[in-house]
């Protein structure tokens, strides 16, 4: 790829900024930060209130990237904390008075971005043993703390802890109302807070750390142009030791912070000796690669179709989430075998793309983990826990379609039952309609191929004739009688999504 210069624009609740970057190394040319925004109780108020602050940024952002002649941009703005409703009208906003259009990402986008960025930071530390030893990513946010874990530079697991603006400002009031020591009770509440971890982290022989986005510690301990450092346990807790009891005016002065991120440092900090005191760590690390790197690694891969990062992070983080709930790793393996097939073998009749490629295969991996809470209801129990567990690296949409899929793989008929077609289908958004009914049916197929969970069926030949009667041909010497009955249940769906008749037939193997 020749040196190809890209515009990102990014807007966190904090500011704006565009970074001018060289997609073929992700080198920076060029970085410019608005003003800080004004902060307020609500996010999106944040935004309204310094809309025309946003829109003079954009503006200036546009005529730089014409002095550039870069006509290939992106415009991503955070979502965390904001409704749908909110950042529809502060998108409409901003499209009427500059004419871009913004891009929101949710919770489980920004985490799947940070969670890249510390993979390209892992490959800036000048050490052979980093390439073998546990690293944890600690990464600090502005709606959440999460805590990731890699092995061997490979993403393995990632925590999410609620520790943002509306959770300072609680503790912020009860520390006023309080005799105590106000650092003594934001002590308890963060460590209320991470104590669930102590149960599933057990520390890592010869383990390291990396922090992220903990804006004091960068600005006091890189360098320039440096993007991650190394500091000693020592040097760590000087530094915690010097800040805990600094005022905040003296705290922006000491370490050129803005307000709003003045306010989180002390809570931040004490997340950070938490962590360090639960992982024990050989080693810390400090960088200032985040959101905006993960994102860039993204378009640099849409860009030169190549692997820029080799780790399947999304399907980890499902396989992982399936593990946790005990989902049985055969079956679900067969039934994305068996889907993947079918997806692959009508692509002309389901008219679908690879992104819902992707949708099927989490599906398949995620779909019975209902069945750990409750197994004559499991699918409505999945579609709850998908709710609850947003799959990191999807959009609000795309999570919502896998949820969806999930919730239809019911096929019991009775009042409430989930039906496509029923009411809680019709209320589904009309964009995601039609894509969740076919996939549900394909994954419907997928499941029945396994139903006795018993990997019986070797191999499918599917076939689809003249007169639009598809044939799935079953290969093996196994008796099939349960897979056959719930296929001809399960097959209804996808007659009546595709208006295709299907049919099973078996053929033996050659022994």
């Amino acid at each position: 790829m020749r040196n190809k210069l890209f515009g990102l624009i990014y807007m966190s609740s904090y500011k704006i900024q565009l970074n001018i970057v060289n997609l073929k190394d992700l080198t920076i040319i060029e970085k410019i930060d608005s003003p800080s925004f004004a902060q307020a109780d609500s996010k999106s108020e944040v935004f309204e209130n310094d809309m025309e602050k946003i829109c003079i940024a954009i503006d200036g952002f546009k005529q730089k990237l014409k002095e550039y002649r870069i006509e290939d941009f992106k415009f991503y703005a955070n979502q965390q904390l904001i409704d749908d409703l909110s950042a529809s009208y502060i998108a409409d906003q901003i499209k009427v008075r500059t004419g871009l259009q913004v891009e929101w990402l949710s919770g489980s986008q920004i985490v799947y971005a940070k969670v890249l960025s510390g993979i390209k930071s892992f490959s800036k530390v000048q050490r052979g043993k980093t390439e073998t030893i546990p690293i944890y990513l600690l990464s600090l946010g502005s709606a959440m703390i999460n805590l990731s874990y890699f092995e061997n530079h490979k993403f393995a697991s990632t925590w999410s802890l609620p520790l943002g603006p509306r959770e300072i400002q609680e503790i912020n009031e009860i520390t006023t109302t309080t005799p105590n020591n106000p650092i003594d009770v934001i002590k308890d509440y963060i460590g209320a807070k991470i104590g669930h971890l102590t149960r599933q982290i057990k520390p890592s022989a010869n383990a390291a750390i990396m922090i992220q986005h903990a804006d004091s510690l960068s600005n006091k301990y890189l360098r320039e142009n440096d993007t991650v450092t190394r500091i000693t346990s020592k040097e760590f807790d000087q530094f915690y030791k010097n800040t805990v009891n600094m005022p905040a005016s003296y705290m922006m002065q000491e370490y050129q912070l803005e307000p709003a991120v003045a306010e989180h440092t002390l809570p931040n900090l004490i997340a950070i000796r938490k962590f360090i005191k639960l992982l024990k760590p050989d080693e810390i690390y400090i960088t200032d690669m985040s959101v905006i790197t993960g994102l860039l690694m993204q378009e640099a891969k849409r860009h030169t179709n190549k692997e820029i990062y080799s780790d399947d992070i999304i399907t980890t983080f499902a396989k992982n989430m399936a593990n946790r709930y005990l989902v049985d790793e055969n079956h679900a393996k067969e039934v994305e075998r068996f889907a993947l097939h079918i997806f692959d073998r009508l692509r002309h009749v389901h008219m679908l793309d690879e992104k819902d490629r992707k949708l099927l295969t989490l599906a398949a991996i995620v779909d019975d983990v209902g069945n750990f809470i409750n197994q004559s209801s499991r699918y409505e129990e999945s579609a709850e826990i998908l709710n609850a567990n947003k799959l990191i690296g999807l959009s609000e949409k795309e999570n919502e379609i896998v949820k969806e899929i999930c919730r239809y793989q019911t096929i019991d008929e009775g009042p409430g039952k989930p039906d496509i077609g029923g009411h809680h289908y019709r209320n589904l958004d009309s964009h995601i309609q039609l894509q969740v009914a076919k996939l549900s049916a394909i994954l419907r197929i997928a499941i029945a191929l396994n139903a006795s969970h018993k990997q019986k069926i070797k191999q499918i030949v599917v076939s689809l004739k003249e007169d639009n009667q598809l044939i799935i041909h079953a290969k093996t010497n196994a008796d099939i009688t349960l897979e056959r009955w719930s296929f001809n249940k399960r097959a209804k769906l996808f007659e009546e999504v595709f208006g295709i008749k299907v049919s099973l037939k078996q053929e033996g193997m050659n022994r």
